[in-house]
């Protein structure tokens, strides 16, 4: 059985003030992905916190077991860096690549990725 292809969307700061949950702010890329795959109307946030709150979500784990008890840029780097989804992911055959920020640790090199591309900065 093949296995599926992974899209990991995290957006900084639009909560859920986009079109496919009934804003009117019109995001027609996410809607169509909304619309073709799965939209998650009744979710939880670990953290309301950035950083802690996106290492629960890439490494399965609740801020306190994996150590981001605050903001990376606070002094809050992810305790064990093999923990994050992007190692499991390679272990199991997937190619991983970031782009743009990722928020729980100064040095996104130890995070597991193939590749990081930089968002440029205008």
């Amino acid at each position: 059985m093949a296995r599926p292809n992974i899209l990991y969307i995290h957006s900084h700061d639009t909560g859920r003030y986009v079109q496919p949950y009934g804003y009117a702010i019109p995001t027609p890329n996410i809607q169509k992905l909304a619309e073709e795959g799965i939209l998650f109307r009744q979710a939880y946030c670990a953290s309301p916190m950035c950083s802690p709150s996106r290492a629960a979500l890439l490494t399965g784990q609740c801020p306190h077991s994996c150590g981001q008890f605050g903001l990376v840029n606070c002094g809050f780097p992810l305790r064990d860096s093999n923990k994050h989804i992007a190692h499991t992911l390679k272990k199991n055959g997937y190619y991983t690549a970031l782009y743009g920020l990722q928020h729980i640790h100064i040095d996104p090199t130890v995070l597991g990725y193939d590749r990081i591309v930089e968002v440029q900065k205008k």
